[in-house]
């Protein structure tokens, strides 16, 4: 078993992390649709040319200005070796019962171990469960009324998470 030490919060910086090269939400990982185009796995978003978005200024508040990253939010937790073009997976925030939850969505390859030890042990520090794809499968990490809950979801034909937009 790998050992990882206590899970402990980025630094606060005056400098706010910036997406930069990274276009992972826009690459066809996460489903959306954006002005009447259709982005999902294998289709990247119509807008991004050169490795950025053509239509940044005018793009639409949904899903694109609602859309906050987990790794750029302000405040974020997660580790610099988390950003998504490194990760290869991308931190969606959501909720579970009004609490604040992730998705770590698929962006190119499956979490090592090491990652997501990480992540559970971050868990289980701050309450804050998550889902993540592995293999193929959406899986959950959490407290048993989560997982109960995400079962139950399952059974029912219910999307197991929405996408939370921070406000800014």
């Amino acid at each position: 078993m790998i050992q990882i030490a206590p899970v402990r919060p980025v630094p606060a910086s005056s400098e706010r992390r910036e997406c930069g090269d990274c276009t992972a939400c826009c690459d066809g990982w996460l489903k959306s649709t954006i002005y009447g185009h259709e982005m999902r796995p294998g289709v990247r978003c119509h807008f991004v040319k050169d490795g950025g978005c053509t239509i940044y200024e005018t793009r639409p508040e949904s899903p694109c200005r609602q859309f906050i990253c987990g790794w750029v939010d302000e405040g974020s937790p997660f580790p610099d070796s988390f950003k998504p073009t490194q990760l290869g997976v991308i931190i969606v925030q959501t909720t579970w019962r009004g609490q604040p939850a992730y998705r770590l969505a698929y962006g190119g390859r499956d979490l090592t171990k090491a990652e997501l030890e990480w992540m559970m042990n971050f868990s289980q520090q701050t309450n804050r469960p998550f889902f993540y794809e592995q293999h193929g499968q959406t899986l959950g990490y959490g407290p048993a009324a989560f997982l109960e809950d995400m079962q139950m979801k399952m059974r029912r034909g219910i999307p197991l998470f929405e996408s939370h937009a921070a406000a800014r």
